[in-house]
């Protein structure tokens, strides 16, 4: 008597072809698995080539500015980690953090926001600042400490610059510049274990010492007194103590305090060495930073920075009443509206604001200085900034119009070069003739007119860079979409063949038309399209990836054309159901739409696994509450946990400080390992727990590898303790306490290895084996987050472990019945059924839950740095990201 499965019959004869299916099986998923990682590898990379593609061209021309330098030297201090709230507001008392540069903005200067964009990171925002573009997104490959691509800068124009501050940044921008005198502090010194203000005051006092010096070296001196000179402080204690201590710690609070210092400082004393008043100041920090401590997403505690500039060149405040604000529309690079309006406790409404775009200040450093704009900036000059002549003005923005369009041109040439049919950017298709209309304005001395439509073509440059900068995203986009559809769609072909009886049922119908049916020829014609791609793609000059994506694609539809007779019998096959059937299919589809459409929406909403998790525990329950007794306990489990996971996803994003709970969590997750142990010894009488314990099979191969987990777990606790004990009262992490840290952690790990082949067993092993790296790794409700994920992946097990011993009852109860939901062969091998699709979508849902469960990604930068002070407190980019990402596997370790 034959039996359905998922959409076809079985029949006795096909016993006989089950060994020589399951080594076809198993060579084909091999050769898959493969395919799949070369696929998405391959996928990956493209991601360098649509978003993380350099905008960075060289050959473009300098445009020397026509105008006099209202300065001889500049001095930029950029206050690493500063948020605008935290300078611009007044403390708990009513007073001002920062008094000297407040004075600054009321009576020598001008202030505004500067808006960074994301990733808010040291490297990036320090870019922007002074060679005026949003960083070379390539360089995020060599972790933002490095130049992938040589670009210019406001440094490389100067005469000379002197810089000193961190090695992270410094080197960056005068590692390789002749003309640079620059010093920085070793590695070592940034600990977030301590007070980091002492960083600022180093690189003052170098640059303090740097002019007491000059006072003796006679070549130090005129090398001092040349024009075109630029002085960088780079000042990282604000960003340490913000991500060792929050922007509202009493810490991070006084580094405002400590910069403010520095800056009126290095002011008194240029003043005092120069006596000329030829000295332009800007103040300004690279990124800000969130309450939880970290910085690199878009918000607005990250993108919004002080900056206050003053001395040569530059406009006194202008005061304003309230009429005078006005809402334009314009947004900024990170997406927040021109002119804002300012918040009341600040205490500057009567004072004109005027913010800008972070790469505007590298124009608005090189007009200072008279200088060339960074070839590669793409920043607008603020002219609510410079204090000249208004022909010096509009001299000064024509050169920041035609450096931009110096860009523009060299891209547009060097894609037209490369491209067989070439789109131009129509609206600079004149761009001569415009130039040439400002240059007659200004020789009538039209200079509204010529600013006019001089801002208008910058703008449409800035349009042009990014059109060519996106010039081939449809293609790459449309390509890779194209292959990942390609991939799923062989896939299920693949399952449908290997793992339903439908393929021996279409193979006894369609043998004759599938003999006369030749794939050699669907194979021929993919290898001619092939080469017709790549021979148009190697005279267009694409990057070697480039053929790379258009071979998977094409290879991976050439394969599923390859199976048309496959896929036009299923289909007839299908056509042949009965209706009840089909509406069943169709339901199945509708409601796995429905839940990938909930997981895409989970991203922004986290809530929506607390709707979830809810109606699952009660649906779960209810379900087998008809299927099986209560005093199995397994309904009771199934609900109480997927009920206690709903929780965590109501919890905040940002996570706060809760050590207590951390070491809780350690007592928690012992008391589940020893229940599961207890379950594993005691539960031989309850046959519904009998498929996962198997604790009867044979003694464990290490008796004592149980005890010593739980040992383990116990003594992250006590480390979570003792670590944060020290971190709290400002004291170094002691060496001692970072090895035993590391060493908790390495054993841990190894020790599931080594556990029983018992389903429960190994579960409880590999639960126990990673807690305490999690724990170490953990600062408050994330810690106990592991435990009820840990307890919902058993519900999960319980639950189609039960399933799976009904349906083997019902299998031998009704083995002579054609029933679609019996679907076994010979040794417990079966087809699937369409009911089996709830399993991957499950997994979906669980994973996705392992990683929004605790938050949401913006950027490695968006988590909370401060876990991985149990380990390291020693600035250490590289072993810090590789920790964090290490934290964020663990829950998906536990769901694979």
């Amino acid at each position: 008597m034959g039996v359905d499965g998922i959409l076809g019959n079985r029949d006795s004869q096909k016993r006989a072809n089950i060994p020589r299916r399951r080594k076809w099986v198993k060579r084909r998923e091999t050769w898959l698995v493969i395919l799949g990682v070369i696929l998405h590898a391959v996928y990956m990379l493209s991601i360098f080539d649509i978003y993380f593609k350099t905008p960075i061209v060289h050959g473009m021309d300098l445009v020397s500015p026509r105008f006099s330098a209202p300065a001889k030297r500049l001095v930029l201090l950029v206050a690493d980690g500063l948020r605008a709230d935290k300078f611009f507001e007044p403390d708990s008392e009513g007073n001002f953090r920062a008094p000297f540069l407040r004075s600054v903005i009321k009576n020598q200067g001008r202030w505004g926001v500067s808006h960074a964009r994301p990733p808010t990171e040291s490297r990036p925002g320090h870019v922007a600042i002074i060679a005026g573009f949003y960083e070379d997104p390539s360089a995020v490959t060599k972790g933002w400490k490095a130049n992938p691509v040589e670009f210019d800068s406001v440094f490389n124009r100067s005469r000379h610059t002197f810089s000193f501050g961190s090695p992270d940044i410094v080197p960056i921008f005068c590692g390789a510049l002749p003309h640079s005198t620059w010093d920085t502090y070793p590695h070592e010194f940034e600990d977030f274990a301590t007070d980091a203000s002492f960083l600022d005051e180093w690189s003052f006092d170098q640059f303090q010492s740097l002019l007491n010096k000059s006072n003796e070296d006679p070549k130090l001196k005129r090398l001092l007194e040349q024009d075109k000179l630029v002085i960088f402080l780079h000042l990282l204690g604000c960003d340490s103590n913000g991500h060792a201590h929050r922007p509202f710690s009493s810490i991070y609070l006084n580094n405002v305090k400590v910069v403010d210092h520095i800056a009126e400082r290095v002011y008194n004393l240029l003043e005092s060495y120069y006596k000329d008043n030829r000295t332009s100041y800007i103040f300004t920090a690279d990124h800000g930073m969130s309450d939880k401590g970290s910085h690199g997403d878009g918000h607005p505690s990250n993108t919004d920075t002080p900056l206050v500039v003053w001395g040569a060149g530059v406009k006194h405040p202008k005061p304003i009443s309230r009429r005078d604000h006005s809402d334009h529309g314009l947004r900024f690079v990170d997406e927040h509206l021109h002119d804002a309006p300012t918040p009341k406790e600040w205490g500057l409404n009567g004072i004109e604001r005027v913010d800008v775009n972070q790469a505007d200040i590298a124009p608005l450093m090189s007009t200072l200085l008279g200088l060339p704009c960074p070839v590669n900036s793409v920043g607008n000059l603020p002219l609510g900034y410079v204090d000249i002549k208004e022909e010096e003005e509009v001299e000064a923005v024509l050169a920041n119009t035609k450096q931009i369009l110096n860009q523009f041109l060299c891209k547009s040439q060097m894609k037209r070069s490369h491209s067989l049919y070439f789109k131009p950017f129509k609206p600079l298709a004149h761009y001569t003739s415009l130039l040439n209309q400002i240059e007659g304005l200004l020789s009538a001395r039209d200079y509204k007119a010529a600013m006019q439509l001089s801002e208008n073509l910058r703008s449409l440059a800035l349009e042009g860079l990014h059109y060519f900068q996106t010039y081939d995203w449809l293609m790459l986009m449309t390509v890779i979409t194209l292959g990942y559809i390609g991939w799923m769609v062989f896939l299920v072909l693949h399952v449908l063949q290997a793992y339903t009886s439908l393929l021996g049922d279409i193979s006894r119908k369609e043998e004759a038309v599938r003999q006369k049916y030749n794939t050699g020829k669907v194979q021929l014609l993919g290898c001619l399209f092939m080469g017709v791609v790549s021979i148009l793609l190697f005279l267009e000059r694409s990057p070697p990836l480039y053929h790379a994506y258009f071979a998977m694609t094409v290879f991976l539809w050439t394969q599923i054309l390859r199976q048309y007779q496959f896929i036009k019998a299923l289909w007839r096959h299908l056509s042949g159901r009965k209706f009840n059937y089909v509406i069943k299919l169709l339901a199945t589809g509708v409601v796995s739409v429905f839940i990938l459409e909930l997981l895409v929406h989970s991203f922004t909403e986290r809530e929506l696994y607390t709707w979830c998790f809810l109606v699952v525990g009660a649906v779960a329950s209810l379900y087998l509450y008809n299927l099986i007794p209560w005093r199995s306990g397994i309904p009771v489990f199934v609900c109480l946990a997927c009920w206690f996971l709903s929780l965590f996803t109501l919890m905040p994003a940002e996570i706060p400080d809760n050590n207590k709970l951390v070491i809780a969590s350690g007592a928690m997750i012992s008391i589940i390992g020893l229940a599961a142990k207890w379950l594993e010894l005691h539960a031989g009488g309850n046959k519904y727990w009998l498929g996962i314990c198997k604790h009867e099979i044979r003694q464990p191969r290490f008796p004592m590898l149980f005890h010593f987990q739980v040992l383990l777990v116990g003594l992250s606790s006590v480390m979570v303790f003792l670590s944060t004990s020290h971190r709290t009262e400002k004291q170094e992490l002691h060496v001692i306490h970072q090895l035993m840290n590391w060493s908790i952690a390495g054993f841990s790990i190894v020790l599931p290895l080594f556990s029983d082949n018992g389903l429960l067993s190994r579960l409880n092993s590999i639960f126990l084996g990673f807690a305490p790296t999690f724990l170490l790794l953990s600062i408050g409700y994330e810690a106990v987050f592991y435990s009820a994920l840990g307890l919902v992946l058993m519900a999960w097990i319980l639950f189609e472990h039960s399933l799976h011993y009904l349906t083997k009852v019902k299998k031998t109860s009704a083995s002579r019945m054609n029933s679609e939901e019996h679907v076994f062969l010979e040794n417990d091998v079966r087809y699937l059924q369409l009911s089996d699709v709830r399993i991957p979508l499950t997994f979906m849902v669980l994973f996705n839950v392992a990683f929004f469960g605790t938050g949401n990604f913006a950027s490695i930068a968006s988590f909370e740095i401060s876990s991985v002070y149990r380990f390291i407190t020693v600035f250490s980019p590289f072993l810090m990201a590789a920790l964090l990402i290490f934290k964020l596997f663990i829950p998906f370790m536990l769901v694979m």
